[in-house]
Parts: C-alpha cells; structure tokens; sequence
C-alpha cells in the first residue's frame, strides 16, 4: 500500500515537472519581454555619404543590435560605445562615432527632446561631419524587426524586396514582378484602386503603376532597416508596402 502510494506520488510529480518543462520550452522566447528592445532609427550623412543608423541605448551602454550602414552597401556595421556627455559609438574596423542630440535648430538637448544627432566619425586619420534625423522607434528582438510581418529573421525577409528595389530602380520589369504578391493593389487616389491581377498585366501596365516620377521618390529612401505598420513593411513614406510574400500595395505620389 505505502509502495503504491509513494509510486503513485512520485509519478504525479514527475508528470507535472515534465508538464511544466513542457510549458515552459513551447514559450517561444519572442514571448518574453526581457528579449525585446527599443529602438530608434536615423537617417542622415557621414561627410557627403547617405548612412541609416539604429540604435538601442540603455542609460549608460549601447545595446546589442545598434549599428549604422551605408546607403550603398546596405550592410550592417556593428556598434558599440558608452553614453556620457556625448555618445561615443566605435565599429569593429576602428572608426568612431561621436555625437550628442540637437532639435530642429541644431540646439543641444537632451534624448527625449531631440530629433536627430550631429557629431563628428573620425578613422583612417580623417575626421567628417556627421548629422541624422530621427525618422522612427519600435521594440523587437533583435534580428526580428518584422516580427509583426513575417517568422523570417530580417535578412530573409529583406533580400526580396531589396532584390525588388534593384530591379524597378532599373528599369528590369520581368525581373521586379517575381517579387509580387498578386493581386496587386494600386491605390491612385482618395478611395480609388486598381487591382493588378497577374505579372504580365503589370508589365503592361508597368508606366502606371510605376510612373518617372515614382521611381525618383522611392530612391531617395533605402530597402534596408523598413518601418512595419499593420502587419506590412513600409518604404518610401508608405510608397510601397511588403508582406511575408512580396509587394502588397503601391501608393501614388499625392
């Protein structure tokens, strides 16, 4: 009787330690709030070179997943540094960073008043004039900006729609339209759209859809770091918008 008892006992347990270990590997950790980050984007120059900049700052330190890229490359270069007086921000090859928050007049303030950075990067002996613009801040882990998008980590998610940017910035239509998601939605005016069906209904209709003056404003923004809104990553101030599958919706210049 005790045997049974104590067998019995002890398998309770184990089923309800096994239950909890259960519980707790099938919470994905994207779940867990110390996992999640703030971040702030930038966009500005380094010297005369077009740069974004994302940055997560935690009172003293720079966070894991900060760094800057050229427009050019769109590769990320890694960040790290210490916050003071000024923030002082240093990649793997050398280069430093040092900057401090101004507001719309170019007046140092403090972070929460500011809207953009201006410094100074310094490397391979040179020094250059740096100043950035605050263009937007969400939270995600990192490596997951588009978590709201898509389970693809951002490299994944990106490489179409970079692959996208190249071939309409160049006038490759057969080559963009693999990267669609059909049916198209072309909104050209306050309640007006059109629905583009097919691939080949959007290369006759390529001009547009895609007129001179579209293709200008979209390259003045980078296929790179997207802002997410309502389950779609944006770019271009919400020229275009992405989905898990490719282009979703098209927005005409007002």
């Amino acid at each position: 009787m005790t045997l049974t008892i104590g067998a019995t006992c002890w398998n309770a347990s184990k089923f309800i330690r096994i239950l909890l270990w259960g519980l707790a590997v099938s919470i994905p950790a994207h779940s867990l709030a110390e996992d999640v980050q703030e971040f702030n984007d930038y966009a500005g120059v380094v010297g005369d070179a077009p740069i974004g900049m994302t940055l997560s700052l935690s009172e003293d330190k720079v966070r894991k997943g900060s760094h800057y890229y050229y427009r050019k490359y769109l590769k990320d270069i890694p960040l790290t540094g210490t916050i003071d007086t000024e923030l002082r921000f240093v990649e793997p090859g050398g280069g430093v960073f040092l900057l401090h928050y101004v507001d719309n007049k170019l007046v140092p303030v403090t972070a929460e008043n500011s809207t953009g950075l201006i410094g100074t990067w310094s490397g391979n002996g040179h020094t250059v004039p740096v100043k950035l613009v605050s263009v937007d801040s969400s939270s995600y882990r990192v490596g997951h900006r588009y978590e709201d998008v898509t389970n693809k980590d951002d490299s994944q998610f990106e490489e179409p729609i970079k692959k996208f940017y190249d071939a309409v910035i160049n006038g490759r239509p057969s080559d963009a339209v693999q990267f669609v998601a059909f049916p198209l939605r072309v909104n050209v005016g306050a309640r007006k759209f059109i629905m583009i069906n097919s691939a080949s209904e959007l290369q006759q209709r390529w001009n547009i859809v895609f007129p001179p003056a579209w293709l200008e404003a979209l390259k003045k923004f980078s296929p790179h770091d997207l802002f997410t809104r309502n389950g779609q990553a944006m770019i271009g101030a919400g020229l275009a918008y992405f989905g898990d599958d490719g282009l979703e919706i098209v927005n005409a210049i007002p």
